[in-house]
């Protein structure tokens, strides 16, 4: 009998200590956001920027998701490629911001020539981009922050005292929504570049592929784009309505720019 009772209650124990692991599990209630960085083409030799906190709004706070701090060459993330600027488990819910602080920025013209980026109130309120997404328990959300310098970085002051400041332009999208377009160009030899737009809007665009010629505008959301490739000597490439699919490639095979 006394046997039968310990049985009986370390059964009982064990079926008390998992409801009670169950109910204050921090992680049943929450879900995993990552917050990437990608960026289009621009004139520059380079956009170097420290990023020092990355946040998301949800009811009337911030959620820290990385405060590790690490600098970044814009330029260096065209062409469909990204950069995961922080990770954090989050409650779940509704969140309306995303905001970047950023505590030095600077650009470079001619591979030497140093000038500061002001960033308006970039260090204390950060820059606000305007998100739409809910966070489900038990899953990871991507989104993708297109920071597109050649439009964001606004030159002023004269050709003999650049200056240079930081008006975002900048595009916030749910990764699993995005789809892609690439292509191959059969004469890249004359720097070309391509583009995807949308209206009047020139969405993304993505430096050519020097030697092989391949190209690819990422992170497109659904719909249909006019896809254009120029070179430096005015050779062009142009096909509207090509139609974007999330999470797939809508592959133009070869093209050549005449």
């Amino acid at each position: 009998m006394q046997k039968l009772m310990r049985i009986a209650i370390s059964l009982a124990l064990i079926a008390w200590l998992g409801c009670d692991k169950k109910a204050t599990d921090p992680k049943s209630d929450k879900g995993t956001l990552r917050v990437f960085l990608t960026d289009a083409v621009a004139q520059y030799d380079a956009v170097n920027i420290t990023f020092s906190e990355v946040s998301a709004h949800i009811d009337g706070k911030w959620v820290t998701i990385s405060d590790d701090p690490q600098t970044v060459n814009l330029l260096d993330l065209s062409g469909g490629k990204i950069l995961e600027l922080g990770s954090a488990e989050v409650e779940v819910g509704k969140y309306t911001q995303i905001r970047l602080k950023i505590t030095d920025a600077e650009v470079v013209l001619n591979e030497e020539l140093s000038y500061p980026l002001e960033v308006p109130s970039g260090a204390q309120s950060g820059l606000k981009l305007l998100a739409n997404f809910e966070i489900v328990a038990g899953t990871t959300y991507d989104v993708v922050i297109d920071f597109d310098a050649e439009r964001s970085v606004v030159a002023t002051g004269s050709p003999n005292d650049p200056k240079f400041i930081l008006k975002p332009t900048i595009r916030v999208t749910a990764m699993a929504i995005t789809g892609s377009i690439s292509g191959t160009v059969t004469n890249p030899a004359d720097l070309p570049v391509a583009y995807a737009i949308a209206g009047d809007d020139t969405v993304t665009s993505s430096p050519v592929d020097g030697t092989a010629g391949s190209f690819k505008l990422a992170f497109l959301p659904p719909g249909g784009y006019t896809v254009s490739v120029a070179d430096t000597t005015d050779k062009a490439f142009t096909q509207a309505n090509v139609p974007v699919t999330a999470n797939q490639d809508n592959s133009l095979g070869q093209v050549t720019l005449q």
